[in-house]
């Protein structure tokens, strides 16, 4: 046992998990603590699949992972949540909390993604755990981890997409094709990203995403049946997001709209300025495959089919982070560097 935890502990994920659970951990909980998650459409709905109500929205209906993975929390620690609640909780904390403790873990568990996304691009280490704080410090990672949404998941996939297309990671791609769309249905528009990158065999792709979504329209099939809805009906509520493309545009270009984008950014843009003084951009940029370049189209896309524009490109902060590390490792005086002279461990 002491061996087993030894080697655990000697792991450059194991601490950097660690290290996003703290950042992460105390935002989220400020999250729950001033949000009332029962007046949120996205939340309510979460909150029905977590007591196994699956008369909600068609759209998120589906999505039942985080929400039952919360109420398996709930049903352990449930009770000793309830005796911790503040007294000017909005809402019942322990139901919070299960969701707390489910989206704070995967969040965590999607920053080591994002870190080893981000290594495999910076030699340098410090300016690896930079690019992490950039995402760690979103005001996104704070909502997302800490209320009822399933968002999380769905980013977990999306590193690992990331990681996998990178790393030619054969596992980390197939485990993705499964699960993704389990996250969220939007998960077909990274399905092609991976089709043509992946280093798996076309053949073997097709068994694999026809054997995924059969699973999963099976799923949607028993859930259709037991809340009594008409599944021509939900497949056009899926399409109906098509409709909302010309207003998501108005929005985007709009104050409100670049606000929304520099929320995701925030001021690790300025990093732009001393990159484009030393003319080293397009040196930086270069380090990027085109798939990485066809993930951020597929994000853009699915951010304009979406109300919630923000929150959507809050997606492209594995590459935003990947970025802003490469960007501070060009800038940084090789003397600097040396003084600081950290590499970083395989992962």
């Amino acid at each position: 046992m002491k061996d087993y935890l030894k080697d655990i502990f000697s792991r450059t994920e194991t601490w950097v998990f660690l290290l996003c659970l703290a950042v992460i951990h105390g935002a989220s909980f400020h999250v729950i603590d001033i949000v009332n998650a029962t007046e949120g459409n996205d939340t309510v709905s979460y909150l029905g699949l977590f007591n196994f109500d699956f008369n909600q929205y068609s759209v998120r209906k589906y999505r039942i992972i985080v929400p039952f993975a919360a109420r398996l929390v709930h049903t352990i620690f449930g009770g000793v949540f309830t005796k911790l609640a503040p007294d000017s909780f909005p809402g019942d904390f322990a139901v919070g909390m299960s969701f707390l403790v489910v989206n704070n873990l995967i969040m965590a568990l999607f920053g080591v993604f994002v870190f080893r996304f981000i290594s495999n691009y910076c030699s340098w280490i410090l300016a690896s755990l930079v690019g992490l704080l950039s995402m760690l410090t979103c005001r996104w990672t704070a909502v997302i981890a800490g209320l009822p949404l399933v968002d999380s998941l769905y980013l977990l996939v999306l590193a690992m997409v990331l990681v996998g297309l990178k790393e030619k990671n054969k596992k980390l791609l197939i485990i993705s094709i499964f699960l993704g769309p389990w996250a969220k249905e939007s998960f077909i528009f990274i399905a092609p990203i991976i089709f043509f990158y992946a280093p798996i065999k076309k053949v073997k792709q097709v068994l694999f995403f026809a054997i995924s979504g059969a699973l999963v329209f099976s799923a949607r099939y028993y859930i259709d049946t037991i809340s009594g809805t008409d599944v021509a009906g939900t497949m056009q509520e899926n399409f109906s997001h098509f409709g909302s493309i010309w207003y998501s545009l108005k929005r985007l270009f709009s104050f409100h709209g670049v606000y929304e984008v520099f929320s995701v950014t925030g001021f690790w843009i300025l990093l732009v300025i001393p990159v484009l003084i030393k003319k080293v951009f397009l040196k930086s940029v270069k380090k990027f495959e085109p798939f990485v370049l066809w993930y951020i189209v597929s994000v853009l896309f699915q951010a304009i089919l979406s109300t919630d524009i923000a929150r959507m490109l809050f997606m492209l902060t594995p590459v935003f982070a990947a970025l802003w590390a490469v960007f501070l490792e060009q800038i940084t005086p090789k003397n600097f560097k040396e003084k600081l002279n950290f590499s970083p461990r395989s992962i």
